[in-house]
């Protein structure tokens, strides 16, 4: 199923199509602007579409190959750009969908893997005249569909804060364990690199339009573009920072984890300092020696325990006054 929507200055209208009706519609918008939105593309309709349109056949692989990495390709009749749009699902699991823009002088075609976008409020703005939308040319509407999924780059990326935000303060709470902390962090720090290996590329692609298809914009468009690029280096930085925190909270681990193990040898060492002079007084009356006048005092064993227990009690009250415990 095809979704094309066309407008001018004046009016905008909306039509589902077969791939079969395309022919037919087209010349009924001559004069108007065509966005042609197609959801999982299938080989054939794709085929269709690509003679219909005239399309490379490298073009068409490009399109299918939702592995690769944002790309640009310049040709005589149009421009072509992959790239990915992101999102966060409600399990904080990152969703990555190829998307693919075929660029030409009468007509812009959008390819998503998956039915669902992020363009709901460009379609708005088109069917309620907002903005410059209807009144520029389909280089406009182009940089407007990459400075959305841009955009999302940076919902993404402030999502992603907030979880290490959020993660933070359990920790210091120790609300969560050791492996549950280490889990999360190595999540998260796979979900940046993630976002990084597409957002860097995009930003050199863009300088590829600028040279390499000037053919298709205006003039006016490129400022648009060098704006999208100032948003990819902002969210680079944001990048740098948020895998700053992420460093910060692995050292905030290691050290609770080296605390946790202070406390106990610490613990461990007030106990063996307890049980040393209580072993000596042991070890002295464990002898076997024939001559031990304490030993044949009927008072000598109630005063032996009651020595341990005054040594005992002394070393306590010493520790506690040293807060050492």
């Amino acid at each position: 199923m095809l979704d094309l929507i066309a407008y001018s200055a004046g009016q905008a209208d909306r039509k589902e199509l077969q791939i079969a009706e395309l022919e037919g519609c087209l010349p009924e918008f001559t004069e108007a602007q065509k966005w042609l939105n197609i959801n999982v593309p299938q080989d054939k309709d794709l085929g269709q579409l690509a003679q219909f349109f005239n399309l490379h056949h490298l073009t068409q692989e490009d399109i299918c190959a939702t592995e690769d990495l944002p790309k640009i390709e310049a040709f005589e009749e149009y421009l072509f750009l992959s790239l990915k749009m992101l999102s966060l699902n409600e399990a904080k699991k990152l969703e990555v969908e190829h998307l693919s823009f075929v660029l030409k002088k009468n007509a812009l075609l959008s390819f998503q893997e998956r039915p669902g976008d992020v363009f709901e409020d460009i379609r708005d703005r088109i069917f309620n005249n907002k903005g410059f939308l209807r009144k520029r040319r389909l280089d406009y509407l182009f940089t407007r569909l990459i400075d959305v999924v841009v955009d999302h780059y940076g919902f993404c990326l402030e999502d992603i804060r907030q979880e290490i935000v959020e993660l933070e303060i359990r920790l210091l709470d120790q609300a969560i364990d050791n492996k549950g902390v280490i889990q999360e962090i190595m999540r998260l720090k796979k979900q940046l690199n993630r976002i990084r290996s597409l957002i860097w590329p995009l930003r050199e692609l863009l300088n590829r339009i600028k040279s390499e298809g000037t053919s298709f914009f205006h003039k006016s468009s490129f400022t648009y573009l060098n704006d999208i690029q100032d948003h990819l280096q902002y969210q680079l930085s944001a990048f740098d920072n948020l895998r700053e925190m992420l460093k910060d909270l692995m050292d905030l681990h290691n050290a609770q984890l080296s605390n946790d193990m202070n406390q106990i040898m610490k613990t461990l060492t007030i106990i063996s300092a307890l049980f040393i002079p209580l072993t000596f007084l042991a070890g002295i009356y464990g002898m076997n020696f024939d001559y031990m006048p304490e030993t044949k005092w009927p008072w000598g064993y109630p005063t032996l325990l009651g020595l341990m227990l005054i040594v005992t009690a002394f070393l306590i009250y010493f520790m506690r006054r040293r807060n050492w415990f």
